[in-house]
């Protein structure tokens, strides 16, 4: 490995510890450790490039945080560091049990929810998240019409709601390799894709909340809401979806020979041949 990949990889752990709350200090010190242990405290600072009058501060605090913990050399004290893999269960341990304490305060509080606003996404990250967390928090259905590239994202998280019995029903745009009941494919992505050069995305959940949005390459404009009147245009969006579905798989032949190969005139909405 090259120094500059090296380099590379030192800057992204200690930019990543900081995200965990450790101070810049804090993150070459431990990474230091981590290179080569034990060392005195003089031996971390040359190495860590951290001044030796702040060098002791930076120890204690990561001994507080059971980061790192001395051990006694043939001269003098030495330091070495709590393995990576003990280091995330323990930090992942100390933060569940920190949210599960917010989250028993918050229950103390009692809420008054405007379920009017509505909450713009602009980001796929942020599409993706607010979807995982709709459906790991449904508690009755799940109603959901999705391209591709998304559902492999939250494959896990709808394989999870349909274990805890959560009724869904889907719409998939193309041909889907996920198994689950009921599962509709869209049968004319083709004509959807070209007319509109989007990928669509819809879920209603638990009949309470809603997110509606498009996907063009990077570009991401959704929206989430619990307003009433948002809910029920979703939900009717994707339930007169599924009533096609349901209508197509069963009168193809005739329906094809009347609309055409891909429903052309029937997704003209602004013709209606006297049939």
């Amino acid at each position: 490995m090259t120094t500059k990949v090296v380099n590379n990889t030192m800057e992204a752990a200690i930019s990543r510890l900081i995200r965990l709350g450790f101070s810049e200090y804090e993150a070459k010190t431990y990474l230091a450790l981590l290179k080569e242990n034990p060392l005195t405290a003089y031996e971390i600072a040359k190495y860590s490039g951290i001044p030796t009058s702040k060098i002791y501060e930076v120890i204690r605090k990561l001994e507080m945080r059971n980061t790192i913990q001395s051990v006694h050399g043939e001269r003098s004290k030495m330091y070495i560091p709590m393995s990576p893999e003990e280091f995330i269960i323990g930090f992942r341990s100390t933060v569940e049990d920190k949210l599960q304490a917010v989250k028993d305060e918050l229950k103390n509080i009692k809420i008054g929810m405007d379920t009017s606003y509505t909450w713009h996404i602009n980001k796929y990250d942020g599409l993706i998240h607010k979807a995982r967390r709709m459906i790991d928090t449904a508690r009755s259905s799940i109603l959901l019409s999705v391209w591709p590239p998304e559902i492999t994202l939250l494959t896990d998280s709808l394989k999870n709601a349909e274990e805890r019995r959560v009724k869904m029903a889907i719409i998939h745009y193309g041909a889907a390799s996920l198994k689950i009941k009921q599962l509709y494919i869209h049968p004319v992505e083709d004509t959807v894709y070209s007319e509109k050069g989007v990928r669509g995305f819809t879920m209603v959940a638990d009949s309470k909340e809603a997110l509606n949005g498009i996907i063009a390459g990077n570009k991401v404009e959704a929206i989430w809401s619990m307003n009433e009147g948002f809910l029920i245009m979703a939900d009717g969006f994707i339930r007169h979806d599924i009533y096609q579905m349901k209508t197509m798989k069963r009168l193809d032949p005739l329906l094809t020979k009347i609309f055409g190969e891909r429903y052309e005139k029937m997704r003209d909405v602004y013709i209606d041949e006297n049939l």
